[in-house]
């Protein structure tokens, strides 16, 4: 049986729940095979392998770095599998969390100068490897500033123009690629349809992109027959996950409940029997 979710998020990054917490709704929700993708870091991918095998589930290490292409501008997030170095991924991923973390003590700052009260010290217990809005908001909702993570202050704050709707300056995402591969690790681009994205496949593929997401909560049927194509056109093979974030995400994604595509099989030919 192959039930693989290859797109989730711990309380590493932008997730609310820890690695524990994900293994054991993993193991209920029947699934075999999985990566936990943390934003911008692999900080944690030993441990979190190592107890995925205590709950007899396939485990390989992942990431996914936030990028930008400047030429089209667009966003892209790139998924990266089976690395077996960190350098290249962290160089550019810490750098892109010192950033966030400026960007969040930002947001700290004009919320308490507008009026809220927002407590940086309470904060930074919510967060690990950086400070992300949802770490603000889920304070703000603590303490009874807003009624839930994505609701009035979410919409009216950081977002439609809101004071802190502003966002970080991200990577290259054709340097994303090359740090990943570089490291040994085989990248995949994320949810393009979410982002819009399909046009930066000839140039990503160029500097070694070897899969798409093609299951995503964002892909209703069209995208991924998009993306189907495009993984033909390309060579590429299809992957796919939950994007699973827990309570730190809108639309509160079951964890497996968009499963890899088949082909992703490929990324698990070296796992040792668990």
């Amino acid at each position: 049986m192959y039930k693989a979710d290859l797109h989730l998020h711990t309380k590493v990054s932008d997730g609310s729940e820890d690695i524990t917490t994900i293994l054991k709704m993993a193991k209920e929700a029947g699934i075999t095979h999985l990566a936990i993708t943390n934003h911008d870091t692999t900080q944690k991918t030993e441990e979190y392998i190592a107890e995925a095998r205590r709950y007899g589930i396939y485990a390989i290490p992942g990431v996914e770095m936030s990028a930008y292409d400047s030429e089209r501008e667009v966003r892209a997030h790139i998924l990266g599998y089976n690395y077996r170095t960190t350098d290249h991924i962290e160089r550019i991923g810490a750098e892109t969390l010192r950033k966030r973390t400026e960007n969040g003590l930002e947001y700290i700052r004009v919320l308490n100068e507008i009026g809220y009260k927002a407590d940086l010290e309470e904060i930074r217990t919510l967060s690990t490897s950086a400070i992300y809005k949802q770490h603000i908001l889920a304070y703000l909702m603590k303490t009874g500033q807003t009624d839930s993570i994505f609701g009035d202050v979410y919409y009216k704050e950081f977002k439609n123009g809101g004071p802190c709707s502003f966002d970080v300056d991200y990577p290259d995402a054709v340097e994303c690629v090359k740090a990943i591969c570089a490291d040994g690790g085989i990248p995949v681009l994320a949810h393009p349809g979410q982002q819009n994205n399909f046009d930066l496949l000839p140039k990503l593929v160029a500097a070694g992109l070897k899969g798409i997401e093609y299951n995503h909560p964002s892909h209703n049927e069209e995208l991924r027959e998009k993306a189907a194509k495009a993984a033909q056109e390309f060579g590429l093979f299809l992957t796919g996950g939950s994007d699973f974030h827990g309570l730190y995400e809108k639309t509160k994604t079951k964890l497996g409940a968009y499963p890899a595509h088949e082909s992703s099989r490929i990324l698990f030919r070296h796992c040792l029997p668990v």
